[in-house]
């Protein structure tokens, strides 16, 4: 018998992305711009499809700072096709605050690609690079295949 506690049954995960009134219609174009399809828009909330069974919320929140926006990763086959996909599209002139950064393979064995929304959420565009991180998540018992 397991000592892991019995969770109620979920049907969903979704990220919730909070952005200030400032931020929140241009982060709902900005989402838009790169290809997430916009799947509802409440007013409010709207919902995106990252086309690979996953959504996140992109959501209306009176009173928020800034400095409360956190990090969303998106596990690619190749950092640099998405470099080379978001670099043209000059995001940084259209949006405030959006900045990309060019790709660099961290310490810990993955290569990434930084990139900061207009409500200054942070996109870690990652692949696993060092032959131990492939070998490690090729087998990962948690991931499907």
């Amino acid at each position: 018998m397991s000592d892991r506690i019995q969770l109620p049954a979920i049907k969903d995960f979704k990220p919730f992305l909070g952005y200030s009134p400032e931020d929140f219609e241009a982060a709902k174009e900005f989402y838009g711009d790169i290809g997430f399809e916009k799947l509802w828009d409440g007013g409010n909330a709207c919902c995106f499809d990252t086309g690979i069974g996953h959504m996140f919320l992109v959501t209306l929140h009176h009173g928020l700072d800034r400095s409360t926006a956190g990090m969303m990763q998106l596990w690619v086959e190749s950092v640099d096709s998405w470099y080379d996909y978001l670099r043209p599209m000059e995001l940084d002139q259209k949006f405030p605050g959006v900045k990309i950064a060019a790709p660099t393979v961290a310490e810990w064995g993955w290569r990434i690609l930084y990139v900061w929304d207009p409500g200054g959420w942070l996109l870690h565009i990652a692949e696993p690079h060092s032959d131990e991180n492939r070998a490690f998540f090729n087998n990962a018992s948690w991931l499907a295949k």
